[in-house]
């Protein structure tokens, strides 16, 4: 341990600390604060600049590998009376301890704030910190194996390159989470393969010699170690879908019942100003019994391929919260709602003249707009030129006449669609 020490002492990568740390906190803090008092939020924030942190981070560990070629100690290292993999294996330790400690900052800083409130949840954020953790050792394995192979100066500079292009490439299999949603949770099974897989290359690859000659040979012994790495991230995901909470569920009980995940606590105070909001609307909307958040009830069916879905036909209608947002989920709440009152399998909604579905779009924008509270929405779109002049219309109703007119025209409108497009038995 007093080696270890040593060499944490005499890094060269620990110039760079101060450097990590702001890093870690600064993408933690300015990308969003919506994860604060949401624990799988906490440690996907806290996760994602991880990433970030590999990409210097394996350039810092390749700089790190090729110190002795650099400084032309080779020869004296291999003749020192300490078993090379000792040396080495304080080397490589001192750096991921250095690689490793902003991280660990980041996380318990996150960890600390919202455990001023301590909401529901808290094994969920450790999968997420596991996974920054991997994050940061398959940074270093890389960034490692390319200052013992490369030896040069630009081994860095290939190592973070590496790194950043690896990364881009497996998005698809599911090794990028920066986001914590409740009705998703790390996968214990993947995270152990990963985990297992990576530290079985720093190993190996301190079996590496630090002759030339020799590491040509050995090179070959990375192969085994490495597969397995590539078969846990392209075979598994690092997130999968949570059990259905059944009655574990926290809710707002009104003319429409909204129910979220536990975790998601921190927006019942909205919830209930939306609940409320629902209840004051013209008898002509009719209100689901039940919404809930997306995850609570959904049931597998299997597809004609044979395939198994996730499907929430049957179950009630759904919202999401992205990033703490009012308009998403009022905008969730507002389609099931429109879709409750107009039926549209018992509609001729391809008989809507242009007036009559510009106002439709209207009526379902004011709903949203009225339902957020706020007066213009947080997201862009690139929808129709002449949809978004009909949604602006709705929004424009929603924030300058008074709740009665506003009532008053909602209702007309949904009586004059119902009586034109919608009668009975059609």
């Amino acid at each position: 341990m007093s080696g270890l020490w040593l060499h944490v002492r005499n890094s060269p990568v620990r110039w760079a600390l101060p450097v990590f740390v702001a890093i870690e906190l600064a993408v933690l803090f300015l990308r969003n604060r919506h994860w604060i008092g949401v624990w799988p939020e906490t440690g996907a924030a806290a996760l994602a600049p991880a990433y970030l942190l590999g990409v210097v981070g394996a350039g810092a560990a390749a700089w790190a590998a090729s110190a002795p070629k650099r400084h032309r100690i080779v020869e004296q290292l291999t003749a020192s009376r300490f078993h090379p993999a000792r040396l080495e294996a304080n080397r490589l330790g001192a750096t991921v301890v250095v690689l490793l400690v902003p991280y660990l900052v980041g996380q318990a800083v996150a960890f600390m704030i919202t455990a001023r409130t301590f909401p529901p949840g808290v094994h969920l954020w450790l999968g997420y910190a596991l996974l920054g953790i991997f994050v940061i050792l398959a940074s270093t394995a890389l960034g490692w194996a390319c200052g013992k192979l490369l030896g040069s100066m630009f081994a860095a500079l290939t190592a973070a390159l590496g790194f950043l292009f690896l990364t881009a490439f497996l998005d698809r299999f599911g090794f990028v989470v920066i986001s914590g949603r409740p009705e998703m949770t790390v996968d214990p099974g993947a995270l152990t393969l990963r985990l297992a897989s990576v530290i079985v290359l720093l190993l190996m690859l301190l079996c590496l010699p630090a002759s030339h000659a020799l590491r040509r040979r050995r090179t070959l012994l990375l192969v085994p170690a490495v597969l397995p790495l590539v078969v846990a991230l392209v075979a598994t995901d690092a997130v999968t879908d949570r059990k259905q909470p059944g009655e574990d569920v926290a809710c707002v009980e009104g003319t429409t019942t909204l129910c979220i995940w536990p975790e998601h606590e921190k927006y019942l105070p909205q919830l209930r100003e939306v609940s409320a909001r629902i209840d004051l609307l013209p008898e002509s909307f009719v209100r689901p019994p039940r919404i809930n958040q997306a995850g609570i009830q959904k049931a597998w069916i299997r597809l004609p391929d044979g395939q198994w879905h996730l499907s929430y036909n049957g179950a009630p209608p759904i919202f999401y919260i992205f990033e703490g947002s009012s308009w998403s989920f009022s905008g969730d709440i507002g389609t099931a709602i429109v879709s409750s009152t107009f039926k549209f399998d018992s509609c001729d909604w391809n008989d809507l003249s242009p007036p009559d579905r510009r106002q439709f779009e209207a009526l379902g924008a004011w709903l949203e707009a009225y339902l957020a509270g706020e007066s213009s929405p947080d997201y862009q779109t690139n929808a129709p030129a002449d949809r978004q002049e009909a949604w602006s219309d709705g929004r424009e109703i929603a924030n300058g006449d008074s709740l009665s007119d506003q009532f008053r025209w909602a209702d007309e409108e949904v009586k004059y669609i119902h009586g034109h497009y919608c009668q009975p038995g059609r």
